[in-house]
């Protein structure tokens, strides 16, 4: 999951949504601290639906499984190993 974390992080630090001196604990909500709408969301999952040759199903897009990091690489995982 460390994978999937960091490759989270990258994006958004690549994406400018992120500063590189901010660090962000597992389950820090990405949406309270302002790091992510909903525009940001979406290109988030087009990421990691490429990334990791995986299909996000629109229900499965819920606050406790998009909202930390923690939540984001479970699903990923979760996906992943089908």
């Amino acid at each position: 999951m460390n994978e999937i974390r960091e490759d989270i992080l990258d994006f958004l630090k690549r994406h400018g949504f992120l500063d590189k001196r901010i660090t962000l604990q597992e389950n820090d909500s990405l949406s309270e601290t302002g790091l992510i709408d909903s525009i940001t969301l979406l290109e988030l999952i087009d990421f990691l639906e490429r990334k990791y040759s995986i299909q996000i199903p629109v229900e499965m897009i819920t606050p406790e499984n998009f909202d930390t990091l923690a939540g984001i690489s479970k699903s990923v995982m979760k996906l992943k190993n089908g």
